[in-house]
């Protein structure tokens, strides 16, 4: 009789029906088409929870509630920080997406995996909504609950909570114990470029490699001949190291290489690893202080062609770098740019010379320095002497660009002889590319060794063209451009120099020992004079130097190096 009315009064509201909001829910069955999902993290994961065991479980589940399977995704091992994050995943989402468009005739509404807490490693119920949005449900095969009611709804996002809270326990249990072995000197995770690693419970073996030879090579360029970046690179690739320049910034900031470790497990410490270091602490710091010479990135620019001497001439007063600018007056008044000055840009000082004056200070300073005979036979063998020591590691170098020439070559040779067996015009097209490659880098190899080569070779033109500057450096400086200026007096006044406004003169703070060694001062004659700086610079050369060892190069415009280097007064 109740459900005779019912109909009734629905018969009555019909033409309400309309205005009618929201929609009547149709009680799914079980069964219908599902689709399956497995994964695991690693492949080492065969505890009870391998893919076999999912699949098998997945399908016998599906097989007692009268599933249809349309599909398998997963069935791989792969790892991310969450199920968004993976390939199979995002291709389950997309097939169901499609299933379900409208007029579909096999829609999707089942997803079965093995356990929802393995579901996703966050714990994060996002990845269950993201299943729900496409119009289908995730349901476990380990499980028995039915997420479409509230009960089993709120017992699946207690199970996903549950697992996000033991994830969480694991990850503080694993913090704390990987800072236990940091601070006991043994690295975790896979260690910096340049070293072989062997790791087990009970011991961790660090060794350096071949890569960590050439590694070493690139700090000792760095610290020691203050190569560029990209020079230091070029160098790398030579020596069968290839490179990129972010990568290279970034090993030169890695504190690894000089025996120490530093890790955001650490918080801001450093400490001293058990592994062996590539260089010492000081060539590391040495490095990153000339890094860090130039925080931004970029050198100042110093293109203006009326004041060479800028990066070299200081202030005096405050002893930082002088810049340069041209006189208003006359620029305005006259249209005239070549009246320059050297003026000091530090607030509060009023520091300014005209650039002529310093020029001229600067020649009349350059041309004191002109060669004498006195100890041209002793110069001449102190330099063989040097020469001979910096061509050991280009020997070294020649030696190693000459053999990965050879291997290069031999890898050459065997893909020229598939090509020439080979009958696939796709396999073909590869050696073609390969062969295009090799033939690039062996002519790149050949050039470099050319270039070492001929530095080894070329020992007496060296010591000849190092005389010929000293007997006519001013003219050898006038001949440079801006860049080869720099140079030339970074490598006679490495400290550069301030100039002496009342006196006219230029003082270095400090003067390349080669070109000091000039002067002898008789001893005993009871004269003793007020000794200026330059004086001071002078009488320190009574005895010849104790060495004089290789520093940054210098190219002539014969394009012959010259590498020459100061001693500590």
């Amino acid at each position: 009789m109740k459900h005779i009315l019912k109909k009734i009064r629905n018969m009555e509201n019909f033409d309400l029906k309309g205005f009618a909001k929201g929609k009547k829910q149709q009680k799914e069955q079980i069964g219908g088409n599902a689709i399956i999902y497995t994964r695991v993290s690693s492949s080492e994961q065969v505890d009870g929870q391998s893919l076999e065991v999912q699949i098998d479980k997945c399908r016998e589940y599906a097989k007692v509630r009268s599933y249809t399977v349309v599909g398998e995704f997963g069935g791989t091992y792969e790892s991310a920080k969450s199920d968004k994050e993976r390939k199979e995943f995002n291709r389950m989402l997309a097939f169901i997406k499609q299933s379900n468009k409208k007029g579909s005739s096999q829609p999707v509404k089942t997803v079965i995996v093995f356990s929802t807490s393995r579901f996703s490693r966050t714990g994060s119920t996002t990845i269950i909504e993201e299943v729900e949005a496409r119009g289908a449900y995730v349901v476990s095969a380990t499980s028995n609950y039915d997420p479409r009611t509230p009960v089993g709804k709120y017992m699946q996002l207690m199970e996903l909570a549950n697992a996000r809270f033991q994830n969480d326990e694991k990850r503080a249990t694993t913090i704390e114990n990987s800072v236990k072995a940091l601070l006991k000197g043994r690295w975790i995770g896979k260690a910096p470029r340049g070293y072989d690693q062997k790791t087990t419970k009970k011991e961790q073996i660090i060794t350096i490699n071949e890569e960590g030879k050439l590694i070493r090579k690139a700090f000792l360029w760095k610290a020691n001949n203050k190569l560029s970046n990209e020079e230091i690179r070029h160098r790398l690739e030579a020596e069968g190291l290839h490179i990129c320049k972010q990568k290279l910034s970034e090993l030169f900031k890695n504190p690894f290489y000089c025996g120490y470790m530093a890790h955001k497990f650490l918080q801001g410490d450093i400490v001293q690893g058990n592994h062996p270091p590539l260089i010492s602490k000081e060539i590391f710091l040495k490095v990153n202080g000339e890094l860090s010479k130039n925080h931004s990135g970029y050198e100042q620019k110093i293109d203006k062609e009326y004041a060479p001497l800028l990066g070299s001439i200081k202030c005096p007063c405050c002893g930082k770098n002088l810049s340069a600018s041209i006189s208003t007056k006359m620029r305005k008044r006259f249209g005239r740019t070549d009246i320059g000055y050297y003026v000091c840009s530090r607030k509060g000082c009023k520091y300014n010379s005209s650039t002529k004056k310093v020029h001229e200070a600067f020649e009349e300073e350059v041309n004191r320095y002109a060669l004498s005979d006195k100890v041209s036979e002793l110069l001449k063998m102190q330099l063989t002497i040097t020469f001979e020591y910096m061509n050991q590691e280009n020997r070294e170098r020649a030696k190693s660009i000459k053999a990965n020439i050879k291997a290069k070559e031999k890898e050459l040779e065997q893909v020229e002889t598939n090509y020439a067996l080979c009958t696939d015009a796709k396999k073909q097209s590869i050696c073609e590319k390969v062969m295009t490659k090799l033939e690039k880098e062996v002519r790149d190899l050949k050039t470099e060794f050319s270039k070492v080569n001929t530095e080894i070779l070329n020992l007496d033109k060296f010591i000849d063209f190092a005389f010929k500057m000293r007997s006519n450096l001013f003219e050898l400086w006038e001949l440079q451009g801006l860049e080869g200026r720099r140079r030339l007096q970074k490598l006679v006044f490495p400290d550069g120099f301030i100039y002496d406004k009342n006196n006219e003169h230029i003082e270095p703070k400090k003067v390349n020992q080669f070109f000091l060694l000039k002067y002898s001062y008789p001893t005993g004659n009871g004269d003793k004079k007020k000794e200026t700086n330059r004086e001071k610079h002078d009488s320190s050369l009574r005895v010849l130097a104790a060495g004089l060892e290789p520093a940054e190069p210098f190219t002539c415009p014969a394009t012959l190096s010259l590498q020459l280097a100061w001693s500590q007064n």
